[in-house]
């Protein structure tokens, strides 16, 4: 597989971006029409595409949609998405092309709400259906004081999670969303996760970093459990004092903004039950607003058994704000397991808020029903380091604001996409 990638300046200007010298397709979704809405250029959000993936590098819209993208299984081979508009763009291996208008939960709906804030791929929705497995995807909004949006989108069938359906059969329960959740909280993390009840059929993560239901803003994480027509089966919070079974504990603090990233991992405790990874970028435990990120090891009801912390093993400073991005990477080390992407775009290293992005290596603990544990790290510095040079790093281009796992043409080392949208190159 090949594969290309491009950025949006915040000119509109439509820039390549070379990945592993791949001789790539160069694919480019361009948005409609030619006028600037709000503060933002027209232009399309552009992401490479491969028979196995979608991901996001870069956005246009004031740097405030950081995306996390899961792979797909099979014939989606490029994703656009303008997130000014609200308009989903997807094409096949096979080459065909085509759209949907996500704005106002409609497909033709006027292009108004700014959906595009964080995609998030879904495994497997229709077992033995092979065209409805291959282009689910999950899109989130995170476009200050416009409507929020979560959606379940795949060919010819929109599924709206959001505070105007809630309530609905196949929708999330009444009250799920707040007036609170409003201005880009709901769907600012989303993120594919196996199969978490056991029906065959891969479920999602959602984050809610405004929830306020334990203390103001410290922010919450649905585990929602779907169908495989993507309708909802069942749903399960988490936050402080809501949704932890076994003792498990979930420290949160006012303005803690849990759940600004979520990422769907393997089954690390060997009970058949995946986890996730939910980061929380305004965590004050070490430092103000340094970050953390947190570790769910789930049962079948979307509860939390367990939860493990990362922060003070990466020696992380105020302002790092660790988790801003977030995303699992595969087995790098050779151990079999998964990796964890973390980014901390408001690192210091070299200079004011040029970011990071930490590699952190995992290892389970106490076997079957055990957890996973902190084993070691590398950072990548947006400054440069640990073999990543920089064109021309700047101060305040908050290098690790979004991450995703990519696949290596060569297969032989893992490889992820960092997206720094303060860059001015």
């Amino acid at each position: 597989a090949t594969h290309a990638a491009f950025a949006v300046r915040a000119d509109g200007a439509v820039l390549r971006v070379p990945l592993n010298g791949d001789a790539a397709t160069e694919i480019v979704a361009a948005s409609a029409g030619a006028t600037t809405v709000a503060a933002h250029p027209a232009g399309a959000h552009v992401y490479y595409g491969t028979a196995t993936g979608v991901t996001r590098v870069d956005a246009a819209d004031g740097g405030n949609a950081a995306a996390i993208v899961s792979p797909l299984p099979s014939a989606v081979a490029s994703l656009a998405v303008d997130a000014v508009r609200g308009r989903l763009t997807w094409s096949t291996a096979g080459g065909d092309v085509s759209s949907a208008d996500l704005a106002d939960g409609g497909r033709e709906a006027a292009l108004a709400s700014g959906v595009g804030g964080a995609v998030g791929g879904v495994a497997s929705v229709a077992a033995g259906d092979a065209a409805d497995a291959a282009a689910a995807v999950l899109v989130g909004h995170s476009v200050p004081a416009l409507h929020p949006y979560g959606t379940f989108f795949k060919p010819d069938v929109m599924v709206e999670l959001s505070m105007a359906t809630e309530g609905a059969a196949g929708r999330l329960a009444a009250g799920t969303v707040s007036a609170g959740d409003m201005f880009g909280s709901f769907g600012n993390g989303v993120a594919a996760i196996d199969d978490v009840d056991g029906d065959g059929v891969s479920d999602a993560l959602v984050g809610l970093q405004a929830d306020g239901e334990a203390v103001s803003s410290a922010g919450s994480v649905l585990v929602v459990m779907m169908r495989a027509d993507g309708s909802v089966k069942g749903q399960q919070k988490i936050t402080a004092g809501v949704g932890l079974t076994n003792g498990a504990a979930l420290a949160l603090a006012a303005e803690d903004r849990f759940g600004t990233n979520v990422a769907g991992m393997a089954d690390w405790d060997g009970d058949g039950v995946p986890e996730a990874a939910v980061s929380a970028h305004l965590d004050d435990n070490l430092f103000d607003d340094a970050g953390a990120v947190w570790l769910l090891f789930l049962t079948a009801t979307g509860e939390a058994r367990a939860t493990y912390k990362i922060a003070a093993q990466l020696g992380i400073a105020s302002g790092d704000q660790l988790g801003q991005g977030v995303a699992t990477v595969p087995d790098i080390d050779g151990d079999g397991k998964q990796e964890l992407g973390v980014g901390t775009h408001g690192d210091a290293e070299g200079g004011s808020a040029r970011g990071a992005v930490y590699i952190v290596f995992l290892q389970s603990v106490g076997g079957v029903g055990g957890t996973a544990e902190y084993r070691a790290h590398t950072k990548i510095a947006g400054t440069g380091g640990a073999g990543f040079v920089p064109v021309s790093p700047t101060d305040a281009q908050w290098f690790g604001h979004g991450i995703s796992a990519m696949t290596d043409a060569g297969g032989t080392a893992g490889v992820i996409a960092v997206g720094a949208p303060g860059d001015k190159d």
